[in-house]
């Protein structure tokens, strides 16, 4: 395999179409359904009608997650960016 097979083996990995996470946002055991739209390095994250958050992977060892918009808590950016990771991977 060449360096370009490599480079588009990692280029599909990453979704490009939008995708849907399960998350319990209120720490009471009830998952909501979230809808996940990836934007180059960013992912949009909605719930219900409304825009949550933004998020970005910052680094992967440890794996970190920042949020470029919105107003939830660390703990939250941490579960939806694992949330976010575990779909990415099982692609």
């Amino acid at each position: 395999m060449n360096e370009m097979d490599e480079f588009e083996f990692e280029a599909e990995s990453q979704p490009e179409e939008a995708f849907h996470i399960e998350v319990d946002l209120y720490d009471t055991g009830d998952h909501n359904n979230l809808l996940v739209v990836p934007c180059n390095d960013t992912y949009i994250v909605v719930s219900g009608d409304e825009h949550l958050c933004t998020l970005e992977k910052t680094c992967d060892e440890p794996e970190c997650w920042a949020q470029t918009d919105g107003l939830v808590d660390e703990e939250l950016v941490e579960r939806l960016g694992l949330a976010i990771s575990s779909y990415i991977s099982s692609l």
